[in-house]
């Protein structure tokens, strides 16, 4: 059976062989440290559950911007290997909404890497839409 919960700043650290996954040129040291740091500005970390097992996690931001009002910024959104395909994704997501308009959330909003087509598949799926670019620019 799956349970889907937030977990707690002791229990933070599960999500980390997950989301070097999505990063797999970030050092695990690294990560590490920055999960820390985002916990520190807001993060958040919703997780699923199958028995004890971490099987999928989606990261929770939640904020206030001038075009969309109060919303819920969806990170890291990533299920294990050996459990996809069984819609523990798009339960988790929807949990995740659920929260959020909990919270007052009028908008859900995520970013999914370029060449990631797969999520871009799954999120279409869940009713999500384009509607700009993300720009990066890296401080040498």
């Amino acid at each position: 059976m799956l349970t889907i919960r937030m977990l707690t700043t002791e229990e933070l650290s599960i999500v980390l062989p997950l989301v070097g996954i999505l990063n797999p040129n970030v050092p695990p040291a690294n990560l590490a440290q920055r999960l820390h740091e985002m916990e520190n500005q807001g993060y958040q970390c919703a997780a699923a559950f199958i028995r004890d097992a971490c099987v999928g996690v989606a990261g929770i931001w939640v904020g206030t911007r001038l075009w969309c009002g109060r919303y819920v910024d969806v990170d890291n959104v990533i299920v294990a290997e050996g459990y996809r395909d069984q819609g523990i994704g798009g339960q988790l997501l929807h949990w995740v909404e659920e929260h959020a308009r909990q919270l007052g959330c009028e908008v859900a909003v995520l970013d999914s890497y370029v060449s990631n087509k797969q999520s871009h598949k799954f999120y279409f799926r869940k009713g999500y839409h384009i509607v700009g670019f993300h720009f990066v620019k890296n401080f040498e």
